[in-house]
């Protein structure tokens, strides 16, 4: 375990209750997520059927249907209360992993109120209801106002649909399929549950409007007018596919969906068509919708297959050849002392996931493989700049950061010399579980995060100690200690170790010390007291201390 202080007032307010915060990268968490994706695809496909096409009757008939539904929503009410401890990435891909942050954040954006609505136990009560009368279907016992109230709660249970695109992009089970599959496959299976999401969606719609303008599913779709009525009337065939009736639901559902695939892939044989004033206005809406999305998909096809974009093609590239490179591995797991990770993930998923994350969270230049891009290898329309140009635009770029620095800030130094120090700093991601000392080409250096967090602790102390670095939007790291000599740091070195995928800016210490040298303002005012403090800070440093930050 990771040794932490004794005493409530030196835990760094962040981390109160930090052992009940549940990460995004916990296996655990991963294999919820999927349940989850996996319940909420159920109810995108149940839902819609049991209101537009069996009116309810399996929810009421079916014990082994009710029963799983009860499950399904005990894992909704599960995943309500879950939520408030579950640490997430805002939109600049901060790591929020403080408790009352989190749970002021869940609350104030109104999802613990959807989900809570969604988890309402609509099922149980409709198969309660429906038990009383469940031998009375055919007289329409389900058209009471009380089933119908239960039964239409359930679709506040598609609510969660729009939270599965958040699911399905951090879940890391989606992610290894994804990388390891073919790409022409994935996109192939992608684009076909799309096609029968979308064709299922508008099959039940198409079937609702005929219940509706019924009034029932039994005998009363006979003799009412709707577009099942006329269908029967010249299409049906003894001993062929019957709609009629309150069992007959997958012969309604069937006879739906093909008008739906009619609609969609602009077929239309025309045997199916609209009766009353309110099937031809939802026809309407439903083929305009159908135009759209059909559009939509031959579109990504196209794309998918001929041009797929300069950063998809490099990055299927990239994945192809770390691909080949992890299969000739010639050993496949190494002890830790060897690996160097904190993670419990393999070097092989570590690999790919690094790459997936370079494309997701990085810039389009990442496309460089220099290992350390500076301001000129991510902006290449510096190098055509003047001079002077290409100061100002790197003072653009990195002053906030640059100015975070006491030392380095305009207090002391020139907008001229800050320039210099953007221009000669580089980029750096790691990937989660990795480590960090220094790099092997530039050595120390200042580091200031701009995105991810990391932990840090003593070369040669262990986990003794262990603590966090916090992810501060360009917030310097360890301004102090990095002027102290190499020399004197060889054993009291820090080691980041990263959780999660981090971008941060990296400032040589040979700059730095160049910059300080060429200021002697900057040294006297402010870099030798810093200097000092660094030094004081390395000799306090002992085994088994605790440090906080």
């Amino acid at each position: 375990k990771l040794s932490m202080a004794k005493h409530g007032e030196r835990i760094h307010p962040s981390l109160r209750g930090i052992r009940y915060v549940i990460f995004p990268d916990n296996r655990w968490a991963q294999r919820w997520d999927f349940i989850m994706i996996l319940v909420i695809i159920y109810f995108a496909f149940s839902v819609p059927y049991q209101l537009g096409i069996s009116g309810g009757v399996t929810a009421v008939t079916s014990t082994g249907f009710f029963v799983f539904n009860v499950i399904a929503n005990c894992i909704f009410a599960v995943d309500t209360f879950l939520s408030f401890f579950r640490a997430y990435r805002d939109n600049k891909g901060k790591l929020v992993y403080s408790l009352p942050s989190i749970r002021r954040e869940y609350i104030r954006s109104g999802w613990f109120f959807i989900n809570l609505l969604a988890s309402f136990p609509s099922t149980s009560l409709l198969y309660q209801e429906g038990q009383k009368n469940l031998y009375h279907v055919d007289d329409d016992s389900l058209e009471n106002s009380s089933s119908r109230g239960y039964f239409i709660l359930q679709v506040f249970k598609l609510l969660r649909l729009v939270r599965i695109k958040h699911l399905i992009i951090t879940s890391q089970l989606i992610q290894s399929f994804w990388e390891k599959c073919n790409v022409g496959v994935t996109l192939a299976l992608k684009f076909v549950f799309l096609i029968t999401l979308v064709s299922h969606w508008f099959a039940c719609i198409w079937g609702l409007t005929a219940f509706i303008e019924a009034g029932s599913l039994g005998t009363d779709l006979l003799t009412t007018q709707n577009w099942i009525s006329n269908w029967y009337e010249s299409s049906y065939v003894e001993g062929g596919l019957n709609p009629i009736g309150w069992y007959n639901s997958i012969p309604r559902y069937f006879l739906c969906l093909f008008w739906a695939i009619q609609s969609i892939t602009s077929i239309g044989y025309g045997n199916i068509a609209p009766v009353t004033l309110a099937e031809y206005v939802v026809a309407n809406i439903l083929m305009l919708a159908s135009g759209i999305f059909w559009a939509y998909i031959i579109g990504n096809l196209v794309e998918a297959v001929g041009a797929m974009g300069t950063i998809n093609r490099e990055y299927l590239a990239r994945m192809d050849k770390a691909n080949e490179m992890v299969r000739g591995f010639a050993t496949k797991d190494l002890p830790l002392e060897l690996s160097g990770s904190t993670a419990a993930m393999k070097a092989s998923t570590r690999v790919r996931r690094f790459i997936t994350n370079q494309r997701d969270r990085a810039s389009n230049k990442w496309l460089d493989s220099h290992s350390a891009p500076t301001l000129t290898d991510q902006y290449p329309t510096l190098e055509i700049l003047s001079p002077e140009l290409q100061r100002l635009c790197a003072l653009h770029l990195l002053q906030p950061m640059i100015e975070s620095v006491p030392y380095l800030s305009s207090r002391y130094l020139s907008p001229e010399e800050q320039a210099d120090i953007a221009l000669k700093s580089v980029s750096l991601e790691f990937s989660n579980g990795e480590r960090f000392t220094q790099h092997f080409g530039l050595g120390r250096g200042l580091m200031i995060f701009r995105t991810g967090l990391a932990y840090a602790t003593r070369k040669n102390l262990s986990w003794k100690s262990f603590y966090w670095r916090k992810s501060c939007p360009d917030h310097p790291m360890d301004v102090n200690e990095i002027l102290v000599e190499d020399d004197f740091m060889s054993e009291r070195q820090l080691v980041y170790h990263f959780v999660g995928f981090t971008r941060v800016l990296f400032i040589p210490r040979s700059v730095v010390m160049e910059a300080l040298e060429n200021n002697e303002s900057a040294w006297k005012g402010c870099g030798r007291w810093r200097y000092f403090m660094g030094k004081l800070t390395l000799n306090s440093v002992n085994y088994g201390a605790v440090e906080t930050a």
